[in-house]
């Protein structure tokens, strides 16, 4: 067995040759492999496959109106652009105002800037004096009349008078009186209202006046500026009072002395240079007992005293 062993001891070394030999083998092809095998790539996810798109066939409205008989829908109406805003109107006749504000008296000068007027507030009773171009309320003064006073109010004409307005909106249409209760041939007739019948001439330049005849003198003040032009009065571009001419032989004026021509410069002490002092004074003549006028005539001067019983 020893000997057969020995003898064919070749075929042992042969087999271990082998093996070493396909060991080697496996190797060089497991690393030549790992060279040329290309590196694994992140899966991508394909991108999603875009739907179908499905074709309809557009209806003709007409052609099924007219299978169906069903109206077609309107078309909605196009909205119209915004008016634009009103604009003055400073040609019409003007109305009565709606504000809660009446006229207490004005004072009508040869130039409208010159003039003044005198409204109350009726809810605040609240008075002030106003010129041309003033802001009364919400309205702008345009004209100031002898008994009226024109406005600007919302781009229309208006008047104040002395009956206040309703603060409502407009006041319906003045008709206008009967021809035969206003007749063209008394338009230059005396106002309604007598004024100055209680005042007594003491002396050339001393008057006695009741107290009523200055309550009923403010009170109308109105027909107090139709007796008479009103005029601002200068002397070197300077204003220096108020100059009366065309004044009534029936007048007021002509009871307390005055004549055509005399320009008021001072009432209790204060000067008459400014449109605005001549309405200043008239609230505080209520309750004076003594009023002392100073007028320039014909170059002199002539003081008249008025005193209030």
């Amino acid at each position: 067995m020893e000997f057969i062993f020995k003898r064919h001891f070749w075929v042992v070394h042969l087999l271990f040759i082998f093996g070493v030999m396909l060991m080697v083998a496996r190797t060089a092809n497991a690393f030549i492999e790992s060279l040329v095998t290309p590196l694994p790539q992140p899966k991508v996810k394909s991108a999603p496959q875009a739907r179908p798109v499905v074709m309809v066939a557009g209806l003709d409205g007409e052609k099924m109106s007219k299978l169906t008989g069903i109206p077609l829908p309107k078309e909605p109406d196009v909205k119209e652009p915004l008016a634009a805003a009103p604009k003055e109107d400073l040609s019409s006749e003007p109305v009565h105002t709606s504000l809660r504000v009446k006229l207490l008296g004005t004072l009508v000068a040869g130039l409208p800037e010159w003039s003044i007027c005198s409204i109350q507030d009726v809810v605040t009773l609240k008075t002030q004096t106003y010129m041309q171009g003033d802001m009364v309320q919400t309205a702008k003064i345009l004209e100031i009349e002898r008994n009226r006073v024109i406005i600007l109010n919302n781009n229309r004409r208006e008047f104040i008078d002395a009956t206040s307005g309703d603060g409502q909106g407009p006041p319906p249409p003045i008709v206008a009186a009967p021809v035969a209760a206003a007749p063209a041939a008394n338009s230059g007739a005396p106002p309604s209202v007598a004024l100055g019948n209680g005042i007594k001439a003491v002396s050339e330049n001393e008057y006695e006046v009741p107290r009523g005849e200055i309550d009923k003198t403010l009170s109308n003040l109105n027909d107090v500026a139709m007796q008479a032009r009103i005029v601002p009065a200068f002397k070197d571009g300077v204003a220096q009072g108020f100059k009366l001419f065309s004044i009534r032989p029936d007048s007021i004026y002509t009871k307390i002395g005055v004549q055509n021509g005399d320009v008021l410069k001072r009432i209790n002490g204060y000067d008459l240079n400014s449109p605005e002092k001549a309405l200043e004074i008239y609230s505080k003549l209520k309750e004076a007992s003594r009023i002392d006028i100073e007028i320039e005539r014909n170059g002199s001067t002539v003081r008249k005293t008025y005193n209030v019983r």
